[in-house]
């Protein structure tokens, strides 16, 4: 599918508009998004938006990944198309000019999301069976200018955990937080599997270039023993966070996807200072107060202080550190040295 790199992601809002780009008309297509619909969105598109030909082309290319995001998750027919696996594109990682993988900022997904308006409306006046009212799932709140997640207070967590599972039965989606509250990013938190967690140490091992281990708290020990006891068949291999078999990058979509539908549910999605991004910076704030920035670092597996120093708000003289920071705060493992942990830089990261 074709994905665009960081650099060609649309920035700003609204985009620029001026000459019209090509023309369209309706066309007659059944619902298969096979037959014909990708040309004739953007045939729509053209006709009907004043794009300078850059913003087109930029729009276009975005098209295009959703057509083929679309097709790669099985989704073959317009009424197959649902608030969830929008969201999931919305929240789907990308690559950055050095090849790295990167995940998504508020702004990113929202824009994003104005993609998916843009196909939507242009397909239902085509004939195609979608509603462009809600087929793209709940509105992503751009953020403010230089603004970035916090902590969250004791009463929003507390709020956070209460909507964290919508059901009786515990799901997922519960453990999704559980994890993220230890100080996983949405990665990690894809890739932990049921042996990585102790419930009698009350700890998660992270894996990958930062590997760690961090403690769970009570409620986060509380909320994966009760999924554990409500599904006793789960393979020690299988992983708590996304289905089974799902690959890498699918798998940290839907732990960020999940994330946003969780705080939507809480009533914080349309806080520009409130994210899945503050699970974490919950837990690392907490280590901090105890006992300090390098614990802090450690927790979220960033070798930076600086970063660490300024995504928890604290005045810290910058620095850099020989020493790999992978412990968690009981000291149990050590980390591979690493690459800066995105989540922890001031004007990035897991933002949902």
């Amino acid at each position: 599918m074709v994905e665009p790199r960081d650099g060609a992601e649309l920035t700003g809002g609204p985009l620029d508009e001026g000459d019209r780009v090509g023309g369209g008309s309706a066309t007659s297509l059944s619902q298969m998004l096979s037959t014909g619909w990708e040309q004739a969105v953007l045939a729509r598109i053209a006709a009907t938006r004043r794009f300078k030909e850059r913003t087109y082309n930029k729009v276009a290319a975005h098209v295009r990944w959703v057509f083929g995001y679309f097709d790669s998750r099985g989704v073959k027919a317009w009424p197959e198309v649902h608030s969830d696996i929008s969201l999931e594109w919305c929240w789907a990682g990308t690559r950055g000019p050095d090849g790295s993988p990167r995940d998504p900022s508020v702004s990113t997904a929202s824009n994003r999301q104005w993609i998916l308006e843009l196909v939507f409306e242009a397909a239902a006046a085509l004939g195609a069976q979608v509603d462009p009212a809600t087929a793209a799932g709940e509105k992503i709140k751009r953020l403010p200018p230089r603004t970035q997640a916090r902590p969250l207070k004791d009463d929003e967590l507390a709020r956070v955990c209460a909507y964290a599972d919508p059901g009786a039965v515990p799901s997922k989606r519960s453990n999704v937080v559980a994890v993220s509250s230890s100080g996983g990013s949405a990665a990690e938190a894809a890739a932990v599997r049921a042996k990585d967690i102790d419930l009698d140490a009350g700890t998660v091992t992270f894996g990958g270039p930062h590997a760690r281990v961090c403690a769970l708290d009570e409620w986060s020990v509380q909320t994966i023993a009760r999924y554990l006891r409500a599904n006793p068949d789960t393979a020690p291999d299988e992983p708590l966070c996304v289905k089974a078999h799902t690959p890498p990058q699918r798998a940290t979509e839907s732990v960020n996807a999940q994330l946003w539908k969780v705080f939507n549910d809480a009533g914080y999605a349309r806080r520009a200072d409130i994210s899945g991004r503050s699970l974490r910076l919950t837990a690392a704030r907490r280590v901090f107060e105890r006992e300090g920035i390098e614990a802090a670092a450690r927790l979220l597996g960033s070798p930076s202080l600086d970063s660490t120093a300024d995504a928890l708000g604290y005045r810290w003289q910058r620095h850099s550190t020989d020493e790999p920071l992978g412990c968690d705060h009981h000291r149990r493992t050590a980390t591979q040295p690493g690459i800066a942990d995105p989540d922890t830089a001031p004007s990035g990261g897991v933002d949902g």
